[in-house]
């Protein structure tokens, strides 16, 4: 892919500008646009669509959930994609991709909940390039050390567990999410159905109201 081809795409549809064709191969290849940029000047090679219009929309990740449709938002990421999409009553409202761990079990799989929202929240287990404390900016806490927040998408697999976002998509899903969401992290999409029903035993995840009597962080 060059630079000539995308100006082409869009003299041909002014629908594929350049930022749209960058955010398309952005979403095919696992790493932010200013990644991809960079990637065609220096000639890498890149996962192209056939055709760039088709996929102006395009997800991996299902357009609905059965199992949470009773539920009034959840947030699902998938690992060996990797993305992330957030959903309200089992219909997909927006995804994108995002930066898991360096190693499998750093970022766990699990049905968790948004325990904290911290618009400012800066890392007190790693530091930035310049030994400060790392900034993690628009951060949802999912477990112990782990947030999703805003972060460098270099690539799949290269956080120490937190789960980072593109900023302009963490600005959307940190406006979106509330406190006591559901997030499930799990393996693949063939596992979606099993590890609702595995965690929750067959009970809908935490959010969804039920009858019943009983009523620090990575980079």
């Amino acid at each position: 892919m060059t630079e000539k081809e995308i100006q082409t795409l869009g003299e041909k549809d002014p629908r594929l500008d350049r930022l749209t064709c960058l955010e398309i191969l952005a979403r095919l290849n696992g790493k932010a646009s200013y990644y991809i940029a960079k990637d065609i000047k220096k000639k890498c090679p890149l996962k192209v669509p056939n055709d760039f219009h088709a996929f102006r929309y395009w997800s991996p990740l299902p357009d609905r959930i059965e199992h949470v449709r009773h539920v009034p938002k959840f947030i699902l990421v998938v690992k060996n994609i990797p993305f992330i999409g957030w959903y309200e009553k089992g219909k997909l409202v927006g995804d994108t991709i995002t930066c898991i761990g360096k190693k499998p079990e750093w970022t766990r799989n699990g049905l968790y909940k948004v325990e904290e929202k911290d618009a400012s929240h800066v890392s007190q287990s790693y530091p930035n390039a310049y030994g400060r404390p790392a900034a993690m900016p628009l951060a949802l806490k999912v477990y112990g050390n782990v947030w999703i927040h805003a972060g460098d998408v270099v690539g799949g697999y290269s956080s120490h567990g937190c789960i980072n976002l593109p900023l302009s998509s963490a600005e959307e899903l940190f406006r979106w999410a509330d406190k006591g969401t559901p997030v499930l992290i799990t393996d693949s999409l063939k596992n979606i159905q099993k590890d609702l029903k595995g965690t929750t035993k067959n009970k809908p995840p935490p959010s969804v109201p039920q009858k019943s009597t009983t009523s620090n962080s990575r980079g």
